[in-house]
């Protein structure tokens, strides 16, 4: 008999078994993509909902993080620029100078655009006799921020125009002053453009007004008491570095920090980062969570799968080979090899399995089709050909133990038994 004879005779036997072999390969190759499709479709899915909340999370955190900026700017300047001879007790208690910078000192310094500090303020004070008052009020002198790094910053003290002032709490309350009124000052009439809400500090006590007035006020054109500024890339404590760059520029300046508020910055600043950094982690360790479970689901439906497949297969194999026991031992007592009966049933194998793997994978496809929300099952040969060769290779195996076992039994005892 003929290999060929022999292999479509084999079809045609049992071809109800066939049929089931055929559908038990089906089945696995179609459970198995369809799974990979839906899984993937739920990666998918899952990383856009992980997008949009890690996107939502980086705009919260920007917001926050642009409130903490702006409440750490409302703590206001944390640096102060000063003639190094300045008797700072007595400027501190009666706001008076012995020594002076200069407004050209300032114009160094913005000239230089100096990278450790931000929002230069030169600014002149002095007390000086009010009888309106009844007393000595503290003229403050500001012409505005001279330096921003950044145009879209806000300054932190508004310019003040020449023949505007802006009056303290204190000030304000006992003169009985209101915007829009005026007042004189030495023998200038100024117009009040403000008045400040109380600080609880020598700022109610001010009276603050251009810088040129305030020089020419108390008799001290061309000075300033000094500059008040932002430190930028510091360290809290750490303020060598401006003093070493001002040596080179200004070489008869202090630098003063007022730790309390650069501090209070700084914390401030830290939080947000480490909350949003936190956050961040968060969010990166639930979507590597949810891919290590799905990738721990695929794996072991996979299995489970095979398995299963397998142990069908290997049924329906061992079924068939137990009824063609005889049949195999007559071909073997015709004389027909053992590799040419292996052959046979490898060929059924692989039509079989070829057979199944197409019908499983394209109902699979259009099945995917249907259900996949966020993808398109994508036609792979190369995807196809690895679910052929593993149907293959499992059907191969639960068919050819049997037959091996079956293939080596002694024919004329086969023949002996009954069915």
């Amino acid at each position: 008999m003929t290999f060929k004879a022999l292999f479509l005779r084999e079809l045609q036997y049992r071809w109800l078994g066939s049929g089931m072999t055929t559908l038990a390969v089906a089945v696995a190759i179609f459970s198995v993509t369809l799974v990979l499709i839906l899984l993937k479709d739920f990666d998918a899915a899952t990383e856009a909902k992980v997008s949009e909340l890690q996107n939502s999370s980086f705009e919260r955190m920007a917001a926050l993080e642009n409130e903490a900026r702006v409440f750490t700017k409302s703590l206001g300047f944390n640096i102060f620029i000063h003639h190094q001879d300045k008797d700072l007790a007595a400027f501190y208690s009666n706001d008076t100078s012995s020594h002076y910078l200069s407004t050209q000192d300032a114009k160094k310094l913005v000239d230089s655009d100096f990278a450790y500090l931000n929002h230069l303020l030169p600014f002149l004070r002095g007390r000086y006799a009010l009888p309106e008052f009844g007393g000595e009020v503290i003229i403050a002198g500001i012409e505005g921020e001279v330096y921003i790094k950044r145009k879209f910053q806000a300054p932190l003290e508004v310019k003040i125009e020449s023949g505007q002032v802006q009056l303290g709490y204190r000030v304000a309350q006992k003169l009985n002053k209101k915007v829009g009124d005026t007042i004189q000052i030495g023998e200038k009439t100024h117009e009040i453009t403000h008045l400040r809400s109380q600080l609880g500090s020598k700022d109610d006590m001010m009276v603050f007004m251009n810088l040129k007035d305030a020089q020419t006020l108390l008799n001290q054109n061309g000075n300033i008491s000094g500059i008040l500024a932002l430190s930028c890339n510091c360290a809290v404590g750490d303020i060598s570095p401006i003093q070493k760059g001002l040596a080179t520029m200004i070489p008869h300046a202090e630098v003063v920090e007022f730790a309390i508020r650069a501090k209070a910055r700084q914390q401030a600043r830290a939080a947000i980062k480490k909350a949003v950094d936190g956050e961040i982690r968060d969010i990166m360790a639930t979507r590597d969570g949810l891919r290590a479970q799905l990738r721990s689901f695929s794996t072991l439906f996979a299995i489970v799968m095979v398995v299963s497949a397998s142990s069908l297969l290997f049924f329906l194999y061992t079924h068939n080979v137990k009824e063609r026991r005889h049949e195999i031992a007559i071909l073997r007592t015709l004389g027909v090899r053992l590799s040419k009966i292996y052959s046979v049933f490898i060929l059924k194998a692989f039509a079989l399995s070829l057979l199944g793997a197409g019908l499983g994978y394209v109902v699979s496809m259009l099945a995917g089709l249907k259900l996949s929300t966020s993808i398109q099952p994508i036609w792979s040969s190369m995807f196809f050909g690895l679910l052929f060769s593993s149907a293959f290779a499992v059907s191969v195996i639960a068919s050819m133990i049997p037959v091996v076992v079956a293939a080596r039994r002694e024919p004329s005892l086969v023949l002996n038994e009954e069915d």
